[in-house]
């Protein structure tokens, strides 16, 4: 990667997240320092003219731990399928394939209900830019943005040097890595999204870790794929790995508490810069151990 990695925000993520401010998202105030979360709670105000109905069946009861998995998600990876220029659509059909090949989605969580409520998206997106409160907003979130470059500057260099190890290896394409940071976001909820050559990490908050083992999702990706037969024979569930993981218990949930699984002991391994040369042979000495 050329570029370093900068902490940025994204207005149209953060749109969606100050709306969901609006409709009683309180995930805010979760592992965020007492100043951060006070300042949050005064952007959090009474709009009669909000287009509050859509955001707020973002919510669902699909995940326990976190009820706005996976709409919060799929609305992020949406806003990478706007256009600014007249907040519609383009290339739709690319987010629908996207969504509908996704390996860590239920069938219950991408069924029609889900499409129809999408239509209202950029209408609702566009409600929020269009609120002099949403952009007052943002422009305190700008100044908030600068000040975590200015704080986390080592991390993200030292980020950098670990995410290229696996770009010099050819376990990636990625030619620059962005950390979406927001601040009203959930802590422990992290996704990232690709956009061509272009990797996002979007979280609430900073954390090395986080970076690191979204980033390996999509180069472990693959491997699961590759070995799927092998995966499936072997004993579930696995440790320390939440039954949300498996989603309704098939194959992909269980390809997918896989891929997490593998996921998180790679991130620790990379973490104490001890990143294995073959992850083919790092997935199948785990799988021998799993045996």
């Amino acid at each position: 990667m050329d570029k370093h990695i900068q902490a940025v925000n994204l207005p149209k993520i953060s749109a969606i997240y100050y709306a969901l401010l609006q409709c009683g998202y309180d995930f805010y105030a979760f592992e965020k320092d007492a100043g951060l979360v006070k300042k949050v709670e005064t952007f959090r105000v009474e709009l009669t003219d909000f287009p509050n109905l859509f955001f707020s069946e973002a919510k669902q009861n699909t995940c326990e731990v976190y009820p706005y998995w996976p709409r919060a998600a799929m609305l992020e990876s949406a806003a990478f399928y706007i256009d600014c220029n007249n907040m519609q659509f383009r290339n739709f059909e690319a987010y629908r394939n996207y969504i509908m090949s996704a390996g860590n989605i239920s069938e219950a969580e991408r069924n029609q209900s889900f499409w129809q409520w999408l239509e209202g998206f950029p209408a609702a997106l566009k409600a929020v830019f269009d609120s002099k409160e949403f952009q007052a907003y943002l422009r305190w979130e700008n100044e908030w943005i600068e000040q975590q470059n200015l704080v986390w500057k080592n991390d993200l260099d030292r980020i950098k040097e670990l995410l290229d190890i696996c770009v010099r290896s050819r376990l990636s394409p990625i030619q620059e890595v962005c950390v979406v940071l927001n601040p009203i976001k959930c802590a422990y909820s992290a996704d990232y999204h690709i956009d061509g050559s272009r990797w996002f990490y979007c979280s609430g908050i900073f954390s090395p870790a986080s970076v690191v083992h979204e980033f390996l999702h999509h180069i472990v990706h693959p491997f699961v794929s590759e070995y799927k037969e092998t995966i499936l024979k072997h004993r579930m569930p696995l440790s320390d790995i939440d039954s949300s993981y498996y989603l309704a218990n098939d194959e992909y949930g269980k390809l997918n508490a896989f891929e997490e699984y593998i996921v998180r002991k790679l991130t620790n391994t990379a973490m104490a810069e001890n990143f294995p040369s073959d992850i083919s042979l790092y997935i199948n000495q785990i799988l021998n151990d799993l045996s």
